[in-house]
């Protein structure tokens, strides 16, 4: 149920988190296919942290790094705030990534992408919501 915290956020079924899906044969017009977003954060449809995450170093594709700024932009254009996280991690498959304590390498906000790699996950969240909250966005 949605008033339930226990457990919010944490992995309900290991085996189907584990489950790949793929997107084999459905190559669109131009040639593009379904990507992923690894996280979204929705404030009530009046703001959006989207969230990427990628091996150290391994470049967001170009078709995504599309994807998801048409996305932003859309979303910015409508009156809506919006950005994305592009964090990394070093964990081999075995292990677990805890997206909260990964360092964002960039971020896309307001039009552009800007390189980071200061601050994790958790922090950057924060920060977006101490901003939207200060010029009166409902989160």
């Amino acid at each position: 149920m949605y008033g339930d915290d226990i457990n919010r956020g944490e992995i309900k079924c290991l085996k189907r988190y584990k489950q790949l899906i793929s997107y084999e044969g459905l190559i669109r017009h131009r040639k593009i296919t379904p990507t992923d977003i690894d996280g979204v954060i929705d404030y009530a449809g009046n703001a959006f942290i989207f969230m990427e995450c990628k091996l150290e170093g391994i470049e967001i594709e170009k078709g995504q790094k599309l994807a998801i700024e048409n996305i932003i932009n859309g979303l910015y254009e409508g009156g809506k705030k919006a950005c994305c996280l592009l964090f990394r991690h070093n964990k081999v498959p075995e292990e677990i990534i805890l997206a909260k304590d990964c360092i964002v390498s960039e971020i896309y906000y307001e039009g552009k992408w800007k390189y980071y790699n200061k601050n994790n996950v958790l922090y950057c969240v924060k920060a977006f919501e101490d901003k939207w909250k200060s010029k009166g966005i409902y989160i």
